[in-house]
């Protein structure tokens, strides 16, 4: 008996000692922090690890946007929450002049995040382009990266295999093909052409540089296969870019032998906002495979 106590009593200070290092982050952050002459916005709240981190898509400042916040709000009573608005956005300093690409958003959310004290690693979740993002610094912070949750994300192929798929120009082709094709060229080849100045092309090269992030958990929450990611296009060509776009999605399975897809039923690219307990769900789901156990 005497034995067992002492084993008892040697696990408990074990379990004590593991406690006190791995003591989890608390009280809220919310201010602007110096990534190099230039702040970036951060609003963080709750407490425990990982530590998830919301990048939101194109134009799309979370920390003031009330979809974000909502979803934010139902995972911080799980773990903590950081939701950060890109430069140019929100609250954040605008970036130096000419192209940017993920790189450069990667570098200013590490800088932000390490300013701000936020300890790492960071569960990424990233809608949209900011999937792009995280899948960049997943690439360039593999220690400070515990997941991905990719929210019908940008493929780093996206916009050259859909162009890839539209039929060849001729004088009697439907308008909407014209003007498909001019926008996914424009985007593909002229940062001006989107509010963040961000380079495509260049995005897509970065984010191909994350091959694999091992056992490391990877959530694919892809929008559904009725939705039409470009409007007014035929049936028959939409649903071959629809096709595409559903092959790429699962393309992310192969980021991790620990990776899973869920698929909405009904709802479209803007998941946060029209369908905010999918995303919810798909979240604590990575944090429940980060911290190696199913979700309750």
């Amino acid at each position: 008996m005497r034995a067992i106590s002492v084993a008892v009593l040697l696990s408990c200070i074990s379990i004590s000692l593991s406690g006190v290092m791995a003591e989890p982050q608390r009280g809220p952050i919310d201010g602007r922090f110096d990534v190099g002459e230039r702040f970036i916005r951060l609003s963080c709240k709750g407490a425990g690890r990982p530590t998830v981190v919301i990048d939101a898509g194109m134009g799309t400042a979370p920390v003031e946007d009330a979809g974000w916040r909502a979803i934010a709000a139902q995972v911080e009573p799980v773990t903590r929450v950081c939701l950060y608005d890109r430069a140019g956005l929100g609250q954040s300093d605008p970036a130096p002049p000419g192209p940017r690409s993920s790189l450069d958003a990667a570098h200013d959310l590490h800088a932000a995040l390490s300013a701000a004290g936020v300890k790492g690693p960071y569960l990424l979740v990233g809608h949209s382009v900011g999937g792009l993002h995280a899948q960049v610094f997943a690439a360039q912070y593999p220690a400070d990266t515990a997941g991905l949750v990719l929210v019908s994300t940008t493929h780093p192929d996206q916009f050259s295999t859909w162009l890839a798929l539209l039929p060849a120009p001729n004088l009697d082709e439907e308008a909407a093909v014209t003007e498909a094709r001019s926008f996914l060229t424009s985007m593909q080849s002229d940062p001006s052409k989107n509010e963040e100045r961000l380079d495509m092309h260049v995005s897509g090269v970065e984010a191909h540089k994350l091959s694999s992030l091992g056992k490391k958990p990877v959530i694919v929450l892809t929008h559904s296969p009725r939705f039409r990611m470009v409007p007014g296009l035929s049936e028959p060509i939409a649903v071959r870019l629809e096709d595409a776009t559903q092959r790429m999605q699962r393309e992310f399975l192969s980021l991790s032998t620990n990776a899973q897809q869920n698929v909405a039923g009904r709802a479209g690219h803007g998941l946060p906002h029209e369908a905010p307990k999918f995303v919810v769900d798909g979240i604590l789901q990575g944090v429940a495979a980060v911290r190696g156990r199913p979700p309750r």
